[in-house]
C-alpha cells in the first residue's frame, strides 16, 4: 500500500477493499465506540464531512449526513404499499434507524427488530439517540437479540411487513444466509404481506441484481429501485417481494395519500416516482437477464477492508 497519507486531524482511516478496481478511503477524525462484540468490530467514529458513521469490521454501515437516504427506501416502500401494515419485522438493523422510521406510519401497532449483536444494538442506543430518535424505547417496538435465522425457526406471529436490514452480501458465508432466510421470511409473512431487501448497486458486477433474482424465486411479484447515497460511492439497490401485491398495478396517487400520513417530512423518497420507479435501465435489465437463477454473486476482493493510521502510512 502507497505511504504518504495524512489529511488534517485524521487519527485512522477505513481502506475499503470490497470492490476489485475501485477502493474507498474514509477519514476517522474521532473514535466515539470501539468495541469487539462475539461476532466482529464494531465502532463508531467522526469521518470528516459525514458526521458519525457506523463500522462493523472496518466497513462503513452507514454515515450520519445521508443515513436517512437509505433508510427511507428500505422501510417506507413496504409500509406504502400495504394498506394496513399493523405488525413489522425488522431482520438485522440493530442501529436503530430502520426501526425511526418504521415508527413513522401510525398504522403500525408492532414492530419487532431482531439483530444478533448485542454490543451494536447497546452502541447505537447510547450514542445515537438523536439519530434514532428514541425508536428502542417505543413502546410498540420489542428489541429481540438473537439470530434470525433461529427466531424465523420458532415459527414467529405473520408479518404485515418485513424488512431485510442483514449484512451485504460480499461472501460465499453472507450469500448463504440470504438463501437461509428467505425461504424462512416467507412462511413469516400475512396474507398480503410486502418484503424489502437492498443490496450494493454501485458498481461491478452489481451483486444487488443476484440478491433480487433470489428474490424471484421465493415471491410472485417482485419490484426493484435504486437511490444514490453518497457515503456508500453510488447507487443502492432496494426491491419489494409479495405473493400478493403487484406493484406496478398500485395506483401513485395511493401511495402518495398514504406517505402523506406518516410522522415528519419525507428528506429522500419521492413517492410521486413509484410505480415508474420500479423500472431498471436499460443495462441494469441486460446484467439481469445474463445471471443464471440461483447463481450466487461473485465474491468480492479478498480482505474486506482494514484500519490503518497515518503512522503506518
Amino acid at each position: 500500500m502507497s505511504s504518504g497519507w495524512r489529511f488534517g486531524s485524521w487519527i485512522a482511516g477505513s481502506w475499503d477493499r470490497l470492490h476489485r478496481g475501485r477502493h474507498v478511503w474514509l477519514g476517522i477524525e474521532e473514535w466515539i465506540v470501539r468495541e469487539r462484540s462475539p461476532f466482529q468490530e464494531v465502532a463508531i467514529a467522526r469521518v470528516p464531512e459525514f458526521g458519525r458513521a457506523l463500522f462493523l469490521d472496518a466497513v462503513l454501515q452507514f454515515a450520519e449526513e445521508d443515513e436517512f437516504v437509505y433508510h427511507e427506501h428500505l422501510a417506507l416502500p413496504p409500509l406504502l404499499y400495504h394498506p394496513a401494515p399493523r405488525r413489522v419485522l425488522i431482520e438485522g438493523g440493530g442501529d436503530g434507524l430502520a426501526l425511526r422510521e418504521v415508527l413513522r406510519d401510525p398504522r403500525v401497532e408492532r414492530a419487532v427488530l431482531v439483530d444478533i449483536d448485542e454490543v451494536v444494538v447497546r452502541a447505537c442506543r447510547d450514542h445515537l439517540a438523536d439519530l434514532h430518535r428514541g425508536s428502542f424505547d417505543d413502546p410498540r417496538a420489542e428489541i429481540v437479540v438473537d439470530d434470525i435465522r433461529a427466531y424465523l425457526a420458532r415459527d414467529p406471529e405473520p408479518f404485515d411487513a418485513v424488512l431485510v436490514d442483514l449484512v451485504d452480501a460480499y461472501t460465499a458465508e453472507e450469500w448463504a444466509l440470504y438463501t437461509e432466510v428467505l425461504p424462512l421470511t416467507r412462511r413469516a409473512c400475512a396474507p398480503g404481506a410486502v418484503v424489502a431487501v437492498h443490496g450494493d448497486l454501485a458498481g461491478p458486477p452489481y451483486r444487488f441484481l443476484y440478491l433480487y433474482r433470489e428474490l424471484g424465486r421465493h415471491f410472485r411479484h417482485t419490484a426493484g429501485y435504486r437511490a444514490a447515497v453518497t457515503s456508500f460511492t453510488g447507487d443502492w439497490g432496494f426491491a419489494l417481494a409479495s405473493d400478493d401485491v403487484a406493484f406496478a398495478d398500485m395506483p401513485t396517487e395511493v401511495v402518495r395519500d398514504r406517505a402523506g400520513a406518516l410522522r415528519g417530512p419525507l428528506r429522500a423518497l419521492v413517492p410521486e416516482t413509484f410505480p415508474g420507479g420500479f423500472r431498471w435501465p436499460g443495462y441494469l435489465e441486460a446484467r439481469l437477464r445474463e445471471i443464471p437463477e440461483g447463481a450466487p454473486p461473485p465474491p468480492a476482493a479478498a480482505g474486506s477492508a482494514e484500519w490503518v493510521t497515518p503512522e503506518e502510512g
